[in-house]
């Protein structure tokens, strides 16, 4: 005789940055296996390859395809899969980050944070239009998880970055045109040829992407020192 099916619970939430609402369920029990080994080997491409997989296996909405999302939307909706899967709150263990409070006190303190309080975060100063000088600019797309992940690791990290600033790149223009058909080595050409001073225009915008963030403010039982301590990323939540 076959043994009876349990029903799935089915939840809804609106992915950041297209405002398009999207179905999931919770991961079970062999997903959430998966999860911890990657999480237990520390690799980020190992994590990033779990996540993904359940994701794939957990989102229900159809014709979704997860690698288009970017790295704030794939953080947010992991965050609320973990929320129906786990549980609300998450368990974090907390030490002091001004430099007087830990020369004193090395304590860790365990805090619970409440996932709905865990928000996107978005910076003001965040323009994907950007002038290099003289009337000539670019227009930057946010990156999409899968040019994070998929840059080759074997690259220093001034190439990593020059990487994915040529992937993100949607468009060039000067005073008289707009340049939308180029090939990613003309892209890099351009890039390399900028002064410092110009290619941090550039990485401000990488700096100031939304992400994941909430503030947590406490007291420390071994000092009574108060602090508060900005957590970022989506690993913070979940290390």
């Amino acid at each position: 005789m076959a043994l009876p099916k349990l029903v799935t619970p089915e939840f809804e939430t609106v992915i950041p940055s297209t405002k398009e609402p999207i179905k999931f369920r919770p991961f079970l029990v062999k997903e959430e296996k998966v999860l911890y080994m990657a999480l237990e080997s520390g690799e980020e491409k190992d994590i990033y390859n779990a996540v993904m997989s359940i994701l794939d296996s957990c989102v229900l909405t159809p014709n979704i395809d997860n690698t288009k999302y970017t790295s704030y939307d794939l953080e947010f909706l992991f965050l609320k899969l973990r929320s129906k899967s786990v549980g609300e709150k998450i368990d974090l263990s907390l030490s002091h980050m001004n430099k007087e409070y830990l020369d004193k006190c090395s304590n860790s303190t365990k805090v619970q944070v409440n996932i709905d309080d865990i928000q996107i975060e978005f910076n003001d100063k965040h323009n994907n239009t950007i002038e290099i000088e003289g009337g000539v600019g670019i227009k930057l797309r946010d990156p999409k998880t899968s040019m994070l992940f998929n840059t080759k690791k074997s690259k220093n990290e001034i190439e990593q970055l020059l990487d994915i600033v040529c992937d993100c790149i949607e468009l060039f223009y000067d005073t008289d045109n707009v340049y939308e058909d180029f090939t990613k080595e003309e892209a890099r050409e351009f890039i390399e040829n900028l002064t410092k001073d110009n290619f941090e225009k550039i990485v401000e915008f990488f700096n100031t992407l939304p992400k994941l963030a909430h503030d947590i403010t406490y007291t420390c039982p071994e000092c009574n020192e108060t602090e508060t301590i900005k957590i970022e990323g989506m690993q913070s939540f979940f290390t």
